[in-house]
């Protein structure tokens, strides 16, 4: 294929759909990313309480991720300090807008259209759903949770699957750009409250199926506490296989590289396990009809970070990431 004729469609969070595009910024002339929004955190919960809309946290980190207004990409991540109000304390001004054009515009799909356009986004940023949806879970105990903060709640039952309280559709923009993308890139992202989550609204499986280009999965490079304890990279893939169906998905990239002893430590103390699949767990993968790229593809410097409200786990490499996508599009 002629590289910069190249659409790639980014599914998943803020963080793990920005990391994809930007790998693949290089190599593709449209950039899109279909961004879940079940998340009932802090700032994003209170902002979908003011604007009874879907979460707006990703998009907006999203928006300010490409956005060529730096103004404006400052303005879309500032969090407020709460002055005394415990409500707006780390509450992100670009949560607020979205709420705002929401309520203005009367359309959600609208509001994240007009934010962008006011960061003058150079990616195309699109919720998967424009419902105001919320994330429910069944426990392999039988025990039902409901909302997303429930979902990835910590000490209890591991999670044998999610879904939609009420079933909602997904947004006839995210589902035309999967169909029409040359290559669809789930996660890296949270498995169940992310990448799943994202699955579980109407049509997005089946555009999946339907897409003309390939369907490739980036697995992530450690576990999850609350979420994917105890899970191996063989079970994540299976998890995606079944929410999508046989034959959907194309490739899986599987991380092979390996960061300091000390690195793994320090993770491993806040409930992080590196994901080391070794030749029988990438044979099992293969076996359920996905290819298998294992390649090194996390950051050098892989440290710790502090993140505002949020568990930091180990990045994939943007340049590493990006010469793997581009092998799969043969660009």
């Amino acid at each position: 294929m002629h590289e910069q004729q190249l659409h790639v469609v980014a599914i998943g969070g803020g963080g793990g759909a920005s990391q994809v595009l930007r790998a693949a910024q290089p190599f593709a002339s449209r950039l899109s990313a279909v961004i879940a929004v079940t998340d009932t955190g802090r700032s994003t919960g209170l902002a979908r309480a003011i604007g009874s809309m879907p979460a707006p946290g990703d998009l907006r980190s999203t928006i300010a991720a490409f956005a060529t207004d730096r103004l404006m990409a400052q303005l879309l991540d500032h969090r407020f300090d709460g002055a005394g109000i415990p409500q707006l304390e780390g509450m992100a001004f670009g949560n607020l807008l979205i709420a705002a054009l929401t309520r203005v515009t009367g359309d959600f799909g609208r509001a994240v259209e007009v934010a962008a356009e006011l960061a003058g986004c150079a990616a195309e940023v699109l919720p998967v759903s424009t419902a105001d949806a919320q994330l429910c879970a069944v426990l392999e105990d039988g025990t039902r949770v409901e909302g997303e903060l429930q979902v990835r709640g910590l000490n209890k039952p591991p999670i044998a699957r999610v879904f939609l309280r009420e079933p909602a559709a997904a947004d006839p923009r995210a589902l035309a750009a999967i169909r029409s993308a040359d290559l669809v890139a789930l996660g890296p992202g949270s498995l169940f409250t992310t990448i799943l989550a994202c699955l579980a609204f109407e049509g997005v499986a089946e555009a999946l199926r339907a897409a003309r280009g390939r369907v490739v999965y980036i697995c992530n490079t450690t576990t999850q506490p609350g979420q994917t304890d105890g899970l191996r990279a063989a079970d994540h893939v299976r998890h995606i296989v079944e929410a999508v169906g046989p034959g959907a998905l194309d490739a899986v990239l599987v991380n092979s590289g390996e960061p300091s002893p000390e690195t793994v430590r320090a993770y491993a103390a806040q409930g992080l396990h590196l994901l080391r699949p070794g030749a029988d767990e990438i044979a099992e993968i293969e076996a359920t009809g996905v290819q298998a790229l294992v390649r090194p593809l996390i950051e050098q410097s892989a440290a710790p970070r502090a993140l505002w409200n949020k568990q930091d786990t180990i990045r994939h490499d943007v340049a590493a990431l990006g010469d793997a996508l581009r092998e799969l599009v043969g660009a």
